[in-house]
């Protein structure tokens, strides 16, 4: 279980880590704009936790605090990093796949 949990942890701060399916190479305009939608949901969830967790801070001992806020609240920030790069990316892709062509 560790293992897997070590994993995890690692694989949610990879800032190079793609989901699985997604291929930024995609010539598609649907499959941007579903990496859109992806992306905007997953970001949304972790601004919540993150939210949430902040929220409950205050009122924790010192100790529950510190460990909240030196690991939680640092995996979360990173994810939400990555996530909404990964989001600017599809949506800049989205513009390119739906312009108009050129001559």
């Amino acid at each position: 279980m560790a293992e897997s949990a070590r994993e995890a942890a690692g694989k949610s701060v990879d800032e190079d880590r793609l989901l699985e399916g997604e291929d930024p190479k995609s010539r598609y305009l649907d499959d941007a704009a579903h990496w859109v939608t992806v992306y905007s949901q997953l970001l949304a969830v972790k601004s919540e936790l993150l939210t949430a967790s902040e929220v409950r801070l205050p009122a924790l001992q010192p100790e529950a605090r510190h460990e909240i806020a030196s690991t939680d609240l640092v995996v979360l920030d990173a994810e939400m990093k990555r996530f909404s790069r990964r989001l600017g990316y599809w949506r800049q892709r989205c513009l390119e796949l739906g312009a108009p062509a050129r001559p």
